[in-house]
C-alpha cells in the first residue's frame, strides 16, 4: 500500500519521503499534472490516496509562510458563463468546487496562470484541481496541503515565490503521518 505524493517541482519537497509514500513530480501545470498523476496510477498497485503538496499563492499575509489544509479545488480559469453556468462550472457538470479528504481548510483556486484571484477563493495555485479530478476518476481519496510561499496581488510575488518556494517542506514532512 503506498500514498502517492504529488509536487510539481522538486524544488517544493526535496527531501526524502517515509515508509509507505511515494513521490510524484508532476511538472507546472493542469495537464502536466494530470498526465503525471494517470502515469503514477498506471505504475502503482494498491494506491491508498493522493495528497498534493506545495506552493500557492494567498491573499492574506498572515497566511504568508504558513502551511494550510484544502477543504475544496476549483478550476479558476474554467469559465462557461456564456453557455449559461455558474463562474468555474466545466460543461456538462454540475458543482465547481471538489472537496477534499481533508474535510477543513480553505478554497484553493486552480489555473495555469500565475498571479492574482478573485474573491471566490482563498489561495491559488496550479495543479490542485488537476489532481483532485484525476483522482475523482479513479475513485481514489484526495487530500491537499499548500504553503503560502507569495502574496499573488503583490507586484513583487514571483519573486516572493522564489525566494519561499522551498520553505514548507519540514512543516509538510511532519504533518504527513498526521495527515491521514
Amino acid at each position: 500500500m503506498v500514498w502517492l505524493v504529488c509536487v510539481a517541482l522538486v524544488e517544493e519537497l526535496p527531501d526524502e519521503l517515509p515508509a509507505g509514500y511515494q513521490k510524484v513530480i508532476t511538472g507546472v501545470g493542469k495537464v502536466n499534472a494530470s498526465i503525471a498523476l494517470c502515469q503514477a496510477v498506471q505504475q502503482y498497485e494498491n494506491i491508498d490516496g493522493v495528497i498534493n503538496y506545495g506552493s500557492a499563492g494567498g491573499f492574506e499575509e498572515p497566511h504568508k509562510g504558513q502551511l494550510l489544509s484544502v477543504a475544496s479545488v476549483l478550476e479558476r480559469d474554467m469559465d462557461c458563463t456564456g453557455l449559461g453556468l455558474a463562474p468555474y462550472v466545466t460543461f456538462g457538470e454540475q458543482q465547481a468546487l471538489i472537496k477534499t479528504r481533508n474535510g477543513h481548510g480553505v478554497v484553493c483556486g486552480t489555473g495555469d496562470l500565475f498571479g492574482p484571484a478573485a474573491a471566490d477563493y482563498d489561495i491559488v495555485e496550479m495543479e490542485a484541481y488537476a489532481l483532485a479530478k484525476v483522482c475523482q476518476a479513479y475513485k481514489l481519496p484526495f487530500l491537499c496541503y499548500k504553503y503560502i510561499s507569495d502574496i499573488s496581488s503583490d507586484d513583487n510575488a514571483h519573486e516572493q515565490w522564489q525566494d519561499n518556494v522551498a520553505r514548507g517542506s519540514t512543516a509538510f514532512l511532519q504533518l504527513l503521518p498526521l495527515a491521514l
